[in-house]
């Protein structure tokens, strides 16, 4: 260890040292989701934990819900916020779907209530935890073939 003096040869009285700095957490992954208007549109997502073992959800079609419920909310941006509920999905494992993933579906009348700039997230919960696993921005692209 090195000792620093003055140009008297006095001890340097001590600095303050600077807090350590931590970097914890992670930001979601941020999804750009393209559809159509009017389209039915679905992406997967793979899910694992820290040790990277695929994460136990077992969320599927006939309602069985073990370990994290699956939610997605998509909202519509005001004030830089996006507090406007448009509507919630309740994603789940479909028959391609293997463990740790999962599928986030919206209907084609869904599709119809989205704009360009509305936003979603996707989160796993259980009885003490909330994990948001991405989130994500709309880009809606105008229909053609059917303008009901």
């Amino acid at each position: 260890m090195a000792l620093y003096r003055n140009p008297d040869e006095s001890a340097i009285s001590p600095q303050p040292t600077a807090p350590a700095s931590y970097n914890l957490g992670n930001i979601p992954p941020l999804v750009n989701w393209t559809v159509v208007i009017g389209d039915s549109a679905s992406f997967r997502i793979y899910v694992e934990d820290d040790l990277g073992n695929e994460v136990d959800y077992t969320n599927d079609e006939s309602g069985d819900i073990t370990g994290f419920d699956i939610k997605a909310d998509f909202r519509r941006y005001s004030d830089n916020i996006g507090t406007d509920l448009i509507f919630s999905v309740t994603p789940y494992a479909t028959e391609f779907d293997d463990p740790g993933e999962f599928t986030v579906t919206i209907s084609p009348a869904q599709s119809k209530q989205l704009r360009t700039g509305d936003v979603f997230d996707v989160q796993l919960s259980d009885a003490t935890r909330v994990w948001t696993v991405c989130q994500g921005e709309m880009i809606m692209i105008g229909e053609v073939t059917d303008q009901s």
